[in-house]
């Protein structure tokens, strides 16, 4: 017999069994496998593949987007195998992870890949049934469940494998009948993570898990100061640590997104280069501004907040209502710069020869991280290989490229595959930071208690302005548009920013992470005064439903669902009858927000515990984000950002000193503890219009939400970020 026919197993101890049999099987190597579309691949013998073609950072892509392909391709979700994608803008468009658009801005595409296949598979099935003679089949006759192809007056069924040769030799249809979500299978339930098991198992699938025949490791020194340079370098006793291969000076980009400078060391291990690091002796510049500290930024943005600035939105006239208002209220809101402290460091490997680039490592932005490598290398793009890692955490850290950029600098210089490793240290002190903030508010009341003007004059750190100068500075830090714009009759936003060396970036839900702190705050202090729930407020200041129009992203809101979620988180967390149920000494506080198109409420149970410590004990949220994908992914993603999110109300500070940032790791720069984290419960709103993103959306309200709860437990009202209380509480 010829092996490929015949296994003979034998085992032997103490007299035991002895197998023979005989397998038929499909030669393997008669497989063939063809890609339908961009997104999906089927086998001959009915393997179902489908591409994820965005970076996944723990948002659940991976398995949300090849789901909504596997919905319309009508297969057995179990059975179907998800790969990474190739970096590639022809086929797949924009590849990155940012703004929660993944699932928004490909759903549509997604569906019709899934259903253009299926019904291709189903023109295969009627053209095979009609060329065997037995049947004649019409193809409104026929339908597609789980891999199959069935004629449904014989019962007759044909796999997705028997098919997929002849379904590739026809042409796409153009506009294929997409699924009516009431007849959904996989979509709107519960699935765990395509990666699960291998996370849970340590399969090397991050970054830092790469590993390329002759890879070397660097360790970078980098400037004490923002904005120092290298003015010398004596690299004697670095080069005598055993494993230190090279000494490597990193020139600095015009672009301060980009490159930062500094010194490499490259040896055989991560020890040995961060062992050579630490024996380098170097002279630095003094850098952009060697006196900039916490207080002289907050000493601007006090001087910005006392004067007019740029007036980005006004309505109807509010000094003329703050002059004659018997009830005005002044109040003014902080926030800090916060790190990102990503689970996993900064790190990206690269290997650069003379004729192609090869690239490994975590980023959002894989084709921003290509285009980088072509400029560096004088390269065609399509002689640079990117290759997508899993992500430890993004939070929007990863949207720059700069450590992919040191990568590729010194795999270039060096000319050998290069890792670079990132210290927490080095994640702390030269991150690109959430921007710190002040905001002046100023509101006035009617006679019936109700919102008759609102003033805010806002002044931070702009992102905007240390990416790209050229643009106005306000629109990655407040929303002319949003709340409460458009819900009082007289209303003036006014921004201004300072001159500030601290780099600055996206951070979880930028901008909404301090606006709706201080919106939602200050909204409860205006039910206070005007004597009125703050539940019951919000929902007079909202008013009838209508939609808003809102030119950032996420597009125009719709009141209704914004009452919604208010209304159900009421409910939910049982708001109005609190004072019947609530243990003694804890207090609720309710907060509602829309971010990037989803609609989200809040509600915090919270106590104070001797020393003023502040105890969350339960936060309760409703989410209208449209139709839902992967409810398993989706209820991680809340529960996830408000995790983020009481990290930041509680703990999240970065302070600066002599142009530096002071905090180095988690003993300074500290997260909330798993024995601190609450009970969360999350409730989606069923519901038929298009899916929005969640990655982002629970993180803004909740510190809102806390600080009012604080203020119905103490009567103090906290302004500032991180909140506390300290012996004031008792």
């Amino acid at each position: 017999m010829k092996r490929r026919e015949f296994i003979h197993v034998t085992a032997a101890a103490g007299g035991a069994l002895m197998l023979g049999f005989t397998l038929t099987a499909q030669d393997k190597n008669t497989k063939k496998t063809f890609d339908l579309n961009a997104y999906l691949k089927i086998s001959t013998d009915g393997t179902v593949t489908i591409l994820a073609k965005n970076p996944e950072i723990g948002q659940g892509v991976k398995t949300s987007m090849p789901m909504i392909v596997a919905e319309e391709l009508e297969v057995d979700w179990k059975t179907v195998k998800v790969e990474q994608s190739e970096i590639d803008r022809k086929k797949y468009g924009a590849q990155f992870a940012g703004g929660s658009t993944s699932i928004p801005t490909n759903f549509d595409t997604l569906r019709k890949a899934g259903a253009t296949a299926r019904e291709m598979l189903i023109i295969a099935a009627v053209q095979t049934w009609n060329a065997d003679k037995t049947i004649t089949v019409e193809k409104k006759d026929c339908y597609a469940e789980l891999g199959f192809v069935v004629h449904r007056p014989t019962k007759k069924k044909l796999g997705y494998g028997e098919l997929v040769e002849a379904a590739s030799k026809l042409k796409a249809p153009d506009n294929p009948p997409l699924k009516d979500p009431k007849d959904y299978k996989i979509l709107n339930t519960w699935q765990a993570g395509v990666d699960n098991q291998d996370l849970v198992t340590g399969k090397p699938l991050f970054g830092l898990d790469v590993r390329v025949p002759g890879m070397l490791f660097a360790s970078i020194a980098r400037a004490p100061r923002f904005g120092a340079k290298v003015v010398s370098v004596n690299d004697t006793r670095a080069k005598a640590v055993p494993g230190v291969k090279h000494v490597v000076t990193i020139e600095p980009s015009e672009n301060p997104t980009e490159l930062i400078g500094g010194v490499a060391v490259v040896a055989d291990s991560t020890w040995a280069a961060m062992k050579g690091r630490n024996a380098l002796e170097i002279t630095w510049s003094d850098g952009s501004d060697k006196n900039e500290s916490t207080e002289s930024i907050r000493k601007a943005f006090q001087d910005l907040t006392s004067k007019p600035a740029k007036v980005l939105r006004q309505q109807g006239n509010v000094d003329e209502v703050f002059a004659s208002s018997k009830k005005v209220l002044e109040a003014t809101y902080e926030v800090p710069f916060l790190a990102h402290v990503t689970m996993e460091p900064m790190n990206y490997t690269a290997h650069v020869t003379k004729d192609k680039c090869e690239l490994w490592g975590p980023t959002q932005v894989p084709q921003s991280v290509q285009d980088l490598a072509a400029r560096m290398t004088g390269l065609q793009p399509s002689a640079i290989k990117v290759n997508m890692a899993r992500i430890g955490g993004g939070f929007g850290r990863r949207l720059m490229a700069d450590y992919a950029a040191e990568a590729i600098f010194v795999a270039k210089a060096v000319q050998a595959p290069v890792q670079i490793v990132w210290t927490r240290e080095d994640d702390v002190q030269h991150d690109f930071y959430r921007p710190a903030g002040m905001y002046k508010l100023k509101a006035a009341l009617n006679d019936k208690g109700n919102v008759e003007a609102w003033h805010i004059r806002a002044a931070t750190t702009s992102r905007e302005s240390f990416r790209n100068p050229d643009r106005p500075a306000y629109t990655t830090e407040v929303f002319p548009d949003g709340f409460p714009s458009g819900f009082t009759p007289h209303f003036r936003m006014e921004y201004a920013t300072p001159k500030s060396n601290v780099p600055r970036g996206a951070w979880r839900a930028p901008g909404h992470n301090a606006t709706a702190f201080v919106d939602q705050s200050f909204t409860d202090e205006l039910a206070v005064a005007a004597g009125k729930d703050p539940l019951q407020f919000r929902l007079e200041t909202l008013g009838a439903p209508r939609e808003m129009p809102y030119r950032d992203h996420g597009g125009d809101y719709s009141v209704g669902r914004l009452t919604n979620v208010l209304k159900l988180v009421a409910d939910k967390a049982r708001w109005n009858e609190r004072n019947k149920w609530l243990p003694k000494g804890h207090f609720l506080g309710i907060a509602a927000h829309v971010t990037f198109g989803t609609y989200i409420a809040e509600v915090a149970e919270v106590s104070i515990e001797s020393g003023g410590k502040i105890k969350i004990h339960k936060v309760t949220a409703v989410v209208d984000c449209g139709q839902v994908v992967n409810k398993s992914g989706a209820a991680n993603q809340i529960e996830g950002g408000i995790v983020d999110g009481l990290s930041m109300a509680l703990y999240g500070k970065i302070t600066i000193a002599g142009g530096a940032v002071q905090q180095s790791s988690f003993d300074d720069y500290p997260l909330l503890r798993m024995n601190e984290a609450p009970k969360i419960d999350v409730h989606f709103v069923e519901s038929t219009e298009a899916p929005q993103g969640l990655g982002e959306m629970s993180l803004p309200p909740v510190a809102a939400a806390v600080g009012n709860a604080i203020f119905a437990a103490t009567g103090k009202r906290l302004r500032t970020l991180p909140l506390a209380l300290g012996d004031a509480a008792n």
